[in-house]
Parts: structure tokens; C-alpha cells; sequence
């Protein structure tokens, strides 16, 4: 390799995946490229991602074809500094028209791209286009569940232990409706808030024992038509209310487009999972990579409670913890969802949280 060559390894493109399937150059040789410019899509158990170039300069060789199996750390493009090589870069692909889901839609059903008319706005290709040129009634093949599969499994082998809590949602129903948002942010910020003073939440099991890490980013659960990914919320614990619901609106839109960058599924020190969003009381979650504790927030509804010594139907969910046994036990777990449980059901500590 020549001294101003330089090799850009295969990112992590999810914690616990070990490779990333090429599914399309964005490139090619001899091509010039900016910081952050796409450079290849590469399809995982969570999503397609667009991986973008780490530096500027100009293709000297890619390592791999469509359909290679790349390993987290391998040779993905060597790349040589600006100058370094003449010639112009190869004009630009359908990749400017389109997503990765629509690209993968339009190789599924064997359409060319090249030959489909944008309906969307600058001529953008959507799947309905695809789905046009190719006939309506072509069936979509269906993602592999294997590398899914897989990444359970590891996760699996984690000693892991499930505890619940109902709670009286009545004081949280009437101050999110007050602002407008879900409940969903509010129990991340109070998430957040409890973290500050049960830090084991936020830890993690690595080669010496138990880690502790001082910034919350919160991996948040989101059904799409891929399966199950978990886009991150990064520094979850410096937001607002306000803030989260933006962000988490984001990151949902981008996991339903496929379109989110390896950053925003990288990184989760805790994870949440809004399982009532599709009606479920209560579940075991497991937990996701790097992470040692998920919370399920389950349906919030009326439900027969005992106030005052008088049963009465409240708005209730239950909480579903999980957690890694080997960083928490049951009794500091018990600990952490009291204070939580205080801040969703508190109107004065609900009001204290960052808006």
C-alpha cells in the first residue's frame, strides 16, 4: 500500500452484529469523494444503512462485490489523498434518486432503476414507482430472519432476569396531554432522571467486571417492516421533553425509511421499548446489545386499582424490567423502579423534569 493510501475498515454497523452484506456501491475506483459522502450500502439484521466515506479523497479500490459478506473490521475501501490520482469521478447513479429500501425493493423484483420515472418530489423513485414498473401484484421477498436470529441468540446467552411494576399513569395521562406529547418521552426523561441517582442502570459487563458510563443514550425499540430495529437516542440524558419527542419522531421515520446511519443504531447504554403502542399489557423484553437493562412501557388503560381503601378504575401500565443479572440484582433493580415509579406518578416531580 503506497504511504498516502488509506483503508477504511467495515464500521460497526449494530452492536452484536459481526458483518454487513454490500448491496450496492455508491462509487466507483477512481471516483473523488467528500467527508461523510455515501460511499456503499450495506443491508444487516436491522437495516440498510448508507455507510458514509470518514475522509475526502479518491477510490483507489473497493473491496468487495454486491452480495459479499463483509466482517465488522475488514478491508471495505483504500482510498488515496486528494491529487494523488488524475481523472474525473464517475458521474452520478440512481443512488441520488432513491432509498435504500426502494433499492432493495427495485433488486428484489428485478426492476431497473434506470428506467423508472420519479413520482416523488425532484424526481425521486419511490417504492410505489418500483412497484409499478414491475406490476402490482409481484410479491416482495421477505428479509432473512437469520442474522436476526442470530443476534438474539448471543443475546440470549446473557443471564437476564425479568421484574414488573403496575403503576397509577393518572398524573402522567394529565401532564403529557398538557404538553402535547406521547408518554413515551416523559418516561425517558424520567428514565433519565432516575439513572442520575441508580447509575447501574446505565452500566455495563465488559473484560474487568462491571463498567460504569456517565452519558445515557437510549435505544428505543421500533417495529418496521425489516423486523425489530433500535435506533439510539444519544445523550438522551441532556434533553428536554421536548427535545426527545423530536428526536424520537426522528429516529422512528428513519428506521420505517431505512435510512438510518450507523451512529444512530450504535451506542445504546440502556434500551426502552413502548410495547403498549401495539396494545401489549406487559412482556419479557430481551435485552439489546451493549445494554444491561430494557424497560417496556406497556398499553396504558383503565384498569380496577385499590386508592384509599376503594377499588377504582384508573389509567394504568405495567412496567416490565429486564435486566442483566451479572451488573444488578433484583433488590437494587426494586430500588430504581420505585424512584422511577415516583417520578411518573409524582405531578411535582413530573413537573421538575426538563421540558
Amino acid at each position: 500500500m503506497a504511504a498516502s493510501e488509506r483503508i477504511f475498515a467495515m464500521p460497526d454497523l449494530g452492536e452484536g452484529l459481526e458483518e454487513g452484506e454490500i448491496v450496492g456501491w455508491l462509487v466507483a475506483e477512481g471516483d473523488e469523494v467528500d467527508l461523510n459522502q455515501p460511499l456503499v450500502e450495506v443491508e444487516t439484521a436491522k437495516a440498510t444503512v448508507e455507510v458514509p466515506s470518514p475522509f475526502a479523497g479518491v477510490v483507489v479500490s473497493l473491496h468487495g462485490a454486491v452480495g459479499d459478506n463483509v466482517p465488522v473490521g475488514a478491508p471495505l475501501v483504500t482510498f488515496a489523498s486528494p491529487g494523488d490520482r488524475e481523472g474525473e469521478g464517475a458521474p452520478p447513479t440512481e443512488a441520488a434518486r432513491t432509498t435504500p429500501p426502494v433499492r432493495k425493493l427495485a433488486r428484489d423484483l428485478g426492476v431497473d432503476l434506470a428506467r423508472v420515472a420519479g413520482s416523488g418530489p425532484g424526481g425521486r423513485i419511490t417504492a410505489d414507482d418500483v412497484q409499478a414498473a414491475r406490476g402490482a401484484s409481484a410479491p416482495v421477498a421477505r428479509p432473512s430472519r437469520a442474522p436476526i436470529a442470530a443476534a438474539l441468540e448471543r443475546q440470549a446467552a446473557i443471564p437476564q432476569v425479568t421484574t414488573f411494576r403496575t403503576v397509577d399513569c393518572s398524573a402522567l395521562e394529565a401532564f403529557r396531554a398538557g404538553m402535547g406529547v406521547s408518554p413515551l418521552p416523559v418516561v425517558v426523561a424520567a428514565l433519565c432522571r432516575t439513572i442520575a441517582s441508580h447509575s447501574g442502570l446505565n452500566a455495563a459487563w465488559g473484560a474487568e467486571g462491571i463498567e460504569e458510563r456517565p452519558d445515557v443514550h437510549v435505544g428505543l425499540a421500533a417495529d418496521t417492516e425489516r423486523g425489530l430495529v433500535v435506533p439510539v437516542v444519544h445523550d438522551a440524558g441532556s434533553l428536554g421533553i421536548a427535545a426527545l419527542r423530536a428526536e424520537i419522531a426522528r429516529l422512528a421515520e428513519a428506521a420505517r425509511a431505512g435510512s438510518l446511519t450507523p451512529r444512530e443504531l450504535t451506542g445504546a447504554t440502556i434500551a426502552v421499548s413502548n410495547t403498549g403502542s401495539y396494545g401489549s399489557e406487559a412482556g419479557t423484553p430481551i435485552l439489546s446489545p451493549g445494554t444491561s437493562v430494557t424497560l417496556a412501557l406497556g398499553v396504558i388503560a383503565p384498569r380496577a386499582l385499590v386508592v384509599a381503601g376503594e377499588v377504582v378504575a384508573r389509567p394504568t401500565s405495567t412496567l416490565s424490567c429486564t435486566f442483566d443479572h451479572r451488573v444488578l440484582d433484583g433488590a437494587a433493580v426494586g430500588r430504581a423502579l420505585n424512584d422511577l415509579t415516583e417520578h411518573i406518578t409524582s405531578t411535582e416531580r413530573l413537573e421538575d423534569l426538563p421540558r
